[in-house]
């Protein structure tokens, strides 16, 4: 027994050492999957030094904010993490609901001062918004809000290197990497054998993680990218290991630093969003494929006289194939119109699921995020849920979302709202105004009205645009070393 006992004795007397003086803190470099060619900053001092700004470098994928140099006693800082839905689009962050907790927060406490700054990156992964994480808590932050994670499979092309590694490896990676041990070995073996950036004669790149570039390079962005998704189901394990990796960094970050860390899981469109690609399972014939897209024709034309057996067609089609994403997407609607609400959802979230270009967050990702915040006790908001609860047939779609994930102007009042109110709950605010509600929402209304035409015509060519880059039409250069 104390020969079995006793390395587990020494790692944890070597991780309490580690935690004493700081060696093996969780650092930038810290990604097993991915490095990057540079780190910029993502605010600047302005000239006169007086301000944190957003730097003009960074404009391309993150809204102008700012905020005070010297903190003033009575003020509170909230940095808000994430990607285009935190930033407000297809709209802007005048209407996003960073900027609508900051007046909620002003309405229920008016004595404190309440800064909430933007830091929703259009297409931004959870590993791109870890070192922005990083930089912002050199800015005396008082809370952190990471709302993210319908864009982890953007940049798929960037794993191809990563994706050679079997699921199991890169999760046990990802759990070793969150030992101060690990972490302080890891980066002694690097140091002494720094890893290349040119490819070797096979073409191929010898480091052991990808170089990202700089700035955001999504495969939608490019001519061919929407093409190159195809189901891939071990890089897709992949995709949510190193989503897991970045999510423990992020809590790890903020108990370093004794900064509270709120984690909101962002809503999706289920009932009124097809799947971006669906795709037959590799294994089935094309007589089968030609049988599965008879049937489904079939029971769309029995929906409206015999829909108990249109959905059993339906629900025949995704025994047939259980891969193909618009089966279950057409089962969705079928049992929408039988008022089987339970029962659309579930073959909704299989839609998603299984659409092979995943540009919604999928149950997978989601219930890491679950386990994050359950294994760091962190806060939670599941932001779906919060506006499931605003529908008539409990399912989120068109009604409560303007497109695949993006709230409503409503939408994003009320997740505002529900911050606010758990701020109060727990004691970082406390309401003097019992109305504040009430007075938040009459505010929200009047910023809308007061914004100019030429606001929502901006918003509404971005969100035609949007639909477009979502069908692979953004009309960008070619796609470099696209995936088979």
């Amino acid at each position: 027994m104390i020969a079995v006992l006793l390395p587990f004795l020494l790692l944890a007397l070597t991780e309490l050492l580690c935690a004493f003086t700081g060696w093996g803190s969780a650092e930038i470099s810290d990604d097993p999957f991915v490095e990057f060619a540079e780190v910029r900053p993502l605010f600047e001092l302005t000239s006169d030094g007086r301000s944190w700004q957003t730097s003009p470098s960074r404009r391309k994928y993150f809204k102008e904010d700012s905020f005070s140099a010297e903190k003033s006693p009575d003020e509170f800082r909230i940095f808000v993490f994430g990607g285009s839905t935190v930033q407000g689009n297809p709209f802007s962050i005048e209407t996003s609901f960073p900027t609508y907790l900051q007046v909620a927060l002003k309405k229920a406490d008016p004595s404190r001062s309440w800064k909430v700054i933007n830091c929703g990156g259009v297409s931004y992964a959870s590993y791109r918004l870890v070192p922005v994480m990083q930089e912002c808590l050199a800015h005396e932050p008082d809370l952190f809000i990471f709302c993210e994670g319908h864009n982890e499979f953007l940049e798929d092309v960037s794993y191809a290197s990563v994706r050679k590694a079997p699921a199991a490896v890169s999760t046990a990676f990802s759990l070793l990497n969150q030992l101060r041990t690990f972490r302080l070995l890891r980066a002694g073996v690097l140091n002494l054998a720094p890893a290349k950036t040119s490819p070797d004669s096979s073409g191929s790149p010898p480091h052991t993680r990808p170089v990202l570039t700089t700035d955001v390079d999504t495969m939608l962005d490019h001519d061919g990218g929407f093409a190159a998704y195809h189901r891939d189901d071990a890089h897709a394990a992949t995709v949510v290991s190193h989503f897991r990796t970045n999510l423990q960094r992020m809590a790890e970050l903020c108990d370093q630093h004794s900064v509270p860390l709120l984690m909101i899981l962002p809503p999706s469109n289920l009932s009124d969003c097809p799947p971006f690609k669906p795709e037959f399972s590799q294994s089935l014939s094309e007589s089968d494929r030609g049988h599965v897209v008879e049937l489904l024709k079939q029971a769309r034309q029995m929906v409206v006289g015999r829909p108990a057996q249109a959905i059993s067609i339906a629900e025949q089609v995704t025994q047939i194939d259980p891969q193909y994403a618009l089966a279950w997407y057409e089962l969705g609607h079928l049992q929408l119109i039988a008022r089987d609400f339970s029962a659309a959802e579930r073959s909704f979230r299989r839609a998603r699921d299984e659409d092979v270009c995943p540009l919604r967050m999928t149950t997978p990702l989601e219930a890491t995020l679950q386990q994050v915040v359950d294994e760091n006790r962190l806060p939670f908001l599941n932001a779906h849920d919060l506006l499931k609860a605003r529908t008539t047939n409990g399912i989120v779609g068109d009604n409560v979302l303007v497109d695949h994930v993006h709230p409503s102007f409503r939408g994003h009042e009320e997740i505002a709202i529900a911050i606010a109110d758990w701020m109060l709950s727990a004691q970082f605010a406390s309401a003097s105004n019992p109305d504040w509600k009430q007075a938040t929402h009459q505010e929200c209304q009047q910023r809308l009205q007061s914004l100019d035409n030429l606001y929502f015509l901006r918003g509404q060519r971005h969100l035609e645009n949007l639909k477009l880059w979502a069908a692979g039409r953004s009309g960008g250069p070619p796609l470099k070393n696209a995936l088979p």
